[in-house]
């Protein structure tokens, strides 16, 4: 079971603040990723996710919400939403990471615990995302918080580098 912190502040982040999410994203992709792929894939799939210029499109272009998690005013983590994903009454979240120091402490939870308000808000029933199918901790902790695989989807990042993901679905509105 979780401990869920109290002393955690979440705001959504303004595009001045794109040097957090690229710092955040820099070192918990390494802990996260590094025995799963290679360095190379790894450096390829930051830069190509987190450059400035893709968190800006990001934010801008494809009007992803990005929210920052503070603790003691320090960042501790960072989500990337979208309400109503493709037109149905469902929130994806597109990434969700927690400082490797922070893991293991309820700050995920807390997370899609503050996701679902924002859900729920919007008018969305469910929450979706996608999780790296060799991501054994991150698949074991979405289904610990009632997340259930639905499907498969493979993605071709370019460079000859492909993922395959699981999607997963949880149902918040009963």
């Amino acid at each position: 079971m979780y401990t869920v912190p109290s002393d955690i502040e979440f705001k959504q982040a303004s595009v001045e603040e794109w040097p957090i999410i690229q710092s955040i994203a820099y070192t918990t992709w390494p802990a996260a990723y590094g025995h799963l792929i290679s360095k190379e894939q790894l450096n390829y799939m930051l830069e190509l996710n987190y450059s400035e210029q893709s968190i800006m499109n990001q934010m801008l272009v494809m009007k992803h919400e990005f929210i920052i998690a503070f603790r003691e005013e320090r960042p501790v983590g960072f989500t990337s939403i979208e309400r109503n994903y493709k037109d149905a009454k469902q929130l994806m979240i597109h990434k969700l990471y927690v400082l490797p120091a922070y893991q293991g402490k309820g700050y995920g939870k807390k997370f899609i615990d503050h996701i679902s308000k924002w859900a729920l808000g919007s008018e969305n029933n469910s929450l979706c995302l996608k999780v790296f199918h060799k991501n054994k901790n991150g698949i074991s902790f979405y289904k610990t918080l009632g997340f259930s695989i639905i499907s498969e989807h493979k993605t071709v990042l370019g460079n000859g580098y492909e993922v395959l993901d699981y999607v997963m679905v949880k149902n918040i509105r009963m």
